[in-house]
């Protein structure tokens, strides 16, 4: 099957043309490298000409088995490659996806239009395992290492809305008013906090390593690259509240609804339910629906949101749509359709199809039908298998 290209404006010119093969750098930015039944853009399978979303849906018994009983794959699997950031955004819950899909059906707005905020009717939880060391901002981190960092920057102009953060109300509640307040800061004032704020980050990633925690160093120089690409976006005050996550090459973030994120910069794999709901916050030219976001969004800390697979290269998940596996060099396994085996390294051998081997270059992938029996994948090299989870 052949992956279907998206040059969204954050994407980069050279990673993805240098692990499929292709000269770089290419001309446009190349974002994402799509493998799925997605309707806006399945994959092309080169044998009969047809996408896999016509295939699946002329025998979705025979392609799916009893993994979707609503015949629809229900995973996405892409590579990612992004330059700069991608929007400050939160996905919906299954039940907030349902209900505002059919709110915006109700309310006429066209399926196409940019205002719309639920494209579908699914949530969207998804898995990023990084290929390259992988930058991310993703959850709230604990509000008192918060409290460390922003008393660290000592900006006095912060003083009146990080009060907020001190009250009784609780930690979540705290961060919800805070974030409110900050999106919604009147343009001159939000500059002018952005201003102060990206001053006292200059000077805190300045200053000699035992002059402060050098954790707080990351989320620094983040909202300092943000600013760049950025200027004054309301979304530059509110990385300062997120983890700063910087993935090496294996390790993974799992983000289920309503955590707040942000990829900054890097290549992974990434895999997700069938959706491409998004509730956006700042960083970014398109739609922005706060009160939509902030109904969306978990406030809860989340302290560690770093993963590791098991001994089996597989990616726990709570949710039933996915599952991804990790396979290294000179390991043979079995794979059970629906399945999906992408190459990132070396040559990938997907053998028991019904035809010839498939021999899977780099950023090349196999489509494994539920009704195949006795397939297996193996080879010199690094790839991934998503299936139904």
């Amino acid at each position: 099957m052949e992956g279907c290209l998206r040059p969204y404006p954050w994407g980069s010119r050279t990673a993805l043309a240098e692990l499929t093969g292709r000269p770089s750098p290419t001309s446009h930015p190349e974002a994402e490298l799509w493998f799925g039944a997605h309707p806006e853009a399945p994959s092309t399978l080169p044998q009969d000409g047809t996408d896999l979303l016509e295939r699946i849906s002329a025998d979705p018994r025979g392609e799916l088995g009893d993994s979707a009983p609503d015949g629809r794959l229900p995973f996405l699997l892409k590579l990612l490659a992004a330059d700069q950031a991608l929007s400050l955004q939160a996905h919906p819950t299954k039940e907030q996806a349902a209900e505002g899909f059919a709110r915006e059906n109700a309310a006429g707005l066209p399926a196409g239009s940019p205002m719309r905020n639920y494209k579908d009717d699914n949530h969207k939880p998804e898995l990023l395992v990084a290929l390259t060391r992988f930058e991310a901002l993703a959850g709230f981190r604990p509000v008192e290492d918060t409290r460390s960092l922003l008393q660290a920057l000592d900006v006095p102009e912060l003083g009146r809305y990080t009060e907020l953060l001190n009250g009784a109300v609780g930690d979540s509640e705290g961060l919800r008013a805070l974030v409110t307040t900050w999106i919604s800061l009147p343009s001159h004032r939000r500059h002018e906090l952005i201003d102060a704020v990206l001053d006292a980050c200059r000077t805190l990633t300045g200053q000699p390593e035992p002059a402060t925690e050098h954790w707080m160093r990351g989320p620094a120089k983040a909202a300092l690259d943000l600013s760049e690409q950025h200027p004054g976006d309301a979304g530059i005050l509110v990385s300062l509240l997120l983890n700063h996550v910087v993935l090496e090459p294996g390790q993974a973030l799992f983000l289920s609804a309503g955590n707040l994120h942000a990829y900054l910069h890097g290549t992974g794999v990434e895999v997700m339910a069938n959706s491409d709901n998004v509730l956006r916050g700042g960083l970014t030219t398109k739609h922005v629906d706060v009160p939509e976001l902030m109904k969306v969004v978990e406030f809860t800390p989340t302290p560690d949101p770093v993963q590791l697979p098991r001994e089996d290269g597989v990616f726990p998940t709570p949710v039933p749509e996915f599952r991804l596996r990790s396979v290294e060099d000179g390991q043979a396994v079995s794979v059970d359709g629906p399945a999906i085996v992408l190459g990132v390294q070396g040559e990938v051998v997907v053998a028991g199809t019904g035809g010839d081997d498939l021999r899977l270059s780099p950023g090349q992938a196999a489509w494994v039908p539920a009704s195949a029996r006795g397939v297996t994948a193996s080879g010199h090299g690094h790839f991934f298998i998503a299936t139904v989870g």
